[in-house]
């Protein structure tokens, strides 16, 4: 993959060349597990059908390990949010697949929204802003998760080292092994080791790319904000027919953009929607279960794993939240246009949009609930209400 040369990429030169080079490590690192399902000329190869086997084998150990465990539930509750964490991976492994020439069409209008905006200082400014906060997102998420992945791979040194106990990173143990001998227990060890070398790389990308996406709604709102301020300078203006025919063309331009995010808009929603539904579900679950053990007693992983859970699941609402408020904010600039300054045949044109803007599209959870900071409060609500159910069983 190659960058653009500025000679190809007359506006917004610098922040196009940076959002590009935050695609290009994102692609890079799925590409060395067989998973670059954004690129355009994807193709299912040898090792994306390895890695889909050992995902598979990951979540058929766990399963045998619920099994195994069962009478246990301190190991049956590390297996089991271990277990979630599969489901987690192996839903974005199998949706992103199934629809990778979805997932590649977004990161190619991701992209023209770029080459589309004007030179404009105030464009120039939106594209700068938000391509400075996507790197800050990505560079933050990628250290928070891979030190997440850190010290869980050295908490049973940890362990070890302060009470004598012997856990495994997932706590997940491979059928006909003894993990309580020497040779059993560094073969487990190793097994979870070698799942870190390729889940978290392959997570952390590909929630990357999702930022990317997010981010670049909140690019074309502004754009759109900026249009309809140029738009109501215009109207002020009232310089007769000709004004007219100019007001009816920005009016048509501000139209087709408005259509072009919300295809963007509806296109992330139907590849994100169930996907974020599980992952929200599983993260809850994970808390739910984790809650319960500490109640029980102290149970040291239980502190990482909902601080880790928890941390997902603010991001997933945030992201949902800035949709949110540039959507409203999108609305008031459209309600706050001179329209009584214009002609008739303008005015019913911004009918349209007024209907359109009415109706703004958002990120849900599964289709069900609006994605955004209220499902994060709601989520923990009824996670504090099964707690407290299951404490007085």
């Amino acid at each position: 993959m190659k960058f653009p040369k500025s000679a190809n990429v007359p506006r917004g030169t610098s922040s196009f060349e940076s959002f590009q080079r935050i695609l290009y490590w994102q692609h890079i690192t799925l590409k060395m597990i067989g998973c670059d399902i954004f690129e355009i000329n994807f193709r299912v190869s040898f090792l994306t059908v390895f890695i889909i086997f050992l995902a598979v084998l990951f979540m058929v150990i766990s399963l045998i390990n619920l099994y195994f465990f069962r009478d246990n539930i301190f190991n049956f509750t590390f297996v089991l949010v271990t277990f979630f964490y599969g489901v987690i991976g192996c839903g974005r492994l199998g949706f992103l697949l199934t629809h990778s020439k979805v997932s590649s069409k977004l990161v190619f209008e991701a992209k023209k929204t770029y080459e589309l905006t004007s030179s404009g200082a105030s464009e120039t400014k939106v594209l700068v802003k938000y391509t400075k906060m996507l790197q800050q997102c990505v560079v933050f998420f990628s250290i928070a998760f891979m030190l997440g992945v850190v010290l869980t791979a050295i908490m049973p040194l940890i362990l070890f080292l302060w009470n004598g106990e012997k856990i495994l990173p997932f706590g997940v143990i491979l059928p006909f092994t003894d993990p309580n001998s020497v040779d059993g227990y560094q073969l487990n060890y190793l097994y979870q080791i070698s799942c870190m070398l390729w889940t978290p790389p392959g997570l952390t990308a590909s929630q990357n790319m999702y930022f990317a996406l997010v981010f670049n709604i909140c690019i074309q709102y502004d754009l759109l904000i900026l249009k309809l301020q140029a738009l109501d300078e215009l109207i002020c203006q009232n310089k007769g027919e000709i004004h007219d025919i100019k007001i009816r063309s920005k009016i048509i331009d501000i139209i087709e953009s408005q259509q072009r995010l919300d295809n963007f808009v509806t296109t992330l929603e139907e590849l994100y929607a169930t996907q974020v539904f599980i992952e929200v579900g599983s993260n809850a679950l994970q808390i739910v279960m984790t809650l319960f053990v500490q109640h029980i007693d102290m149970w040291m992983p239980g502190y990482l794993i909902l601080l880790i859970a928890t941390f997902q699941l603010f991001v997933s609402c945030f992201l949902g939240t800035l949709i949110d408020i540039k959507s409203e904010l999108f609305t008031k600039a459209v309600y706050d246009i001179s329209w009584h300054k214009m002609g008739k045949e303008n005015q019913k044109t911004l009918k349209f949009m007024l209907a359109k803007s009415q109706c703004s599209l958002q990120l849900s959870c599964g289709g069900m609930m609006t994605l955004n900071m209220n499902l994060f409060l709601t989520v923990y609500k009824k996670i504090y209400s099964i707690f407290m159910m299951l404490q007085n069983i």
